[in-house]
């Protein structure tokens, strides 16, 4: 049985698990999910105003809105670099500004926040889509939290980097072992391809996710669970995403040239969670491509409550598709992945 995208089995891991602890994880505070990573945050300053891009996603709201904090968006450019006359504009002393690199797209540059943070502002980085990328700048925003479940198989797996004092939050195991069990079984399913044992891993996967919005109280990562993150060879993970997203740069090469799609990000080829893409018929391309097993998600969907701030936000959500990669498939896979949506173009 063959899938591409979605939750990692956790069969998949074995190839990537090393003798000796990752480096990646040095430094970083753990919590249950990167969302508990910014209820820590937002508990520290409960109540304070909180600018996010309009291009996010409602998990990105909550943290926030359930610690009593007043959420507003700031605009993009059209190449998601952030609007800084926008940001300057609803910019108040105090208040939490949230940043994110779209693919490799870094939205300000370090004279711009330090800028800001003269300005009072208290400068927040969510470096999901690029945490095991290597960096070598000088700057530092007052947080940094990243969701580095996204990457591979494990159960928890949410990261906080700051120099503030916190709290000591507590474990909760219910959502690590709900999030073991299902990808246990997507294992055996992809094994078996027994489409009954489908609903029921995915049904565990709906109830862990919904423990996350629960309240407001971060949640600490369940002690046995750093283990999985520490024994991960991140530098081997990265090395064969990026041999991934290679390879489907090379097959789409044409369609791009035909004006048929356009790449998301620069072609040095850092490989990010995904390949993204931009395309004229997204829906129908996204719901061909899962009716032949290829789940390609819409990494940031609108949310209803950033809805009419960001046209070129809005365009990104409805037009945007991003293209599994990752360690679990190899060359054939990228092909297969390939040819699939140049036939769903043709349509």
């Amino acid at each position: 049985m063959r899938e591409y995208g979605s939750e990692h089995h956790w069969q998949s891991r074995r190839l990537y698990e090393t003798g000796r602890r990752a480096a990646l994880t040095e430094g970083w505070t753990f919590f249950r999910s990167g969302r508990d990573a910014m209820k820590q945050v937002a508990e520290l300053r409960p109540g304070t105003r909180v600018l996010l891009p309009a291009l996010c996603c409602e998990s990105m709201i909550l943290p926030f809105e359930k610690n009593g904090c007043t959420v507003e968006f700031y605009k993009l450019r059209a190449d998601l670099t952030g609007d800084g006359e926008d940001v300057l504009k609803k910019l108040s002393p105090g208040c939490i500004l949230l940043y994110m690199t779209y693919f490799d797209v870094r939205p300000f540059t370090p004279s711009f926040l330090e800028r800001l943070r003269a300005s009072g502002a208290f400068l927040l980085e969510d470096r999901t889509q690029d945490i095991i990328v290597p960096r070598r700048e000088s700057f530092r925003p007052e947080a940094t939290v990243a969701s580095l479940r996204k990457w591979a198989a494990m159960p928890e797996g949410g990261l906080l980097k700051t120099e503030l004092s916190l709290p000591e939050a507590k474990a909760d195991s219910r959502f690590a072992r709900l999030r073991l069990e299902a990808m246990e079984e997507k294992g055996e399913y992809l094994e078996k391809g027994i489409p009954e044992m489908k609903a029921e891993f995915l049904e565990k996967l709906h109830e862990a996710d919904e423990l996350l919005d629960e309240s407001g109280k971060p949640v600490a990562l369940s002690p046995e669970n750093l283990g999985y993150i520490e024994k991960l060879d991140f530098e081997k993970i990265l090395e064969h995403r990026r041999r991934n997203c290679a390879i489907l740069r090379e097959e789409l090469k044409d369609s791009a040239e035909a004006g048929k799609l356009r790449f998301m990000g620069s072609a040095g080829n850092p490989a990010g969670l995904y390949l993204g893409l931009m395309l004229e018929n997204r829906d129908g391309v996204q719901k061909y491509m899962a009716e032949r097993s290829i789940y390609c998600p819409v990494i940031w969907p609108i949310p209803r409550q950033a809805r009419g701030v960001c046209k070129n936000c809005e365009y990104v959500a409805g037009h945007m598709l991003a293209l599994p990669c990752d360690q679990r498939y190899g060359q054939e896979d990228m092909k297969h992945i390939a040819a699939v949506l140049k036939a769903a173009l043709e349509l």
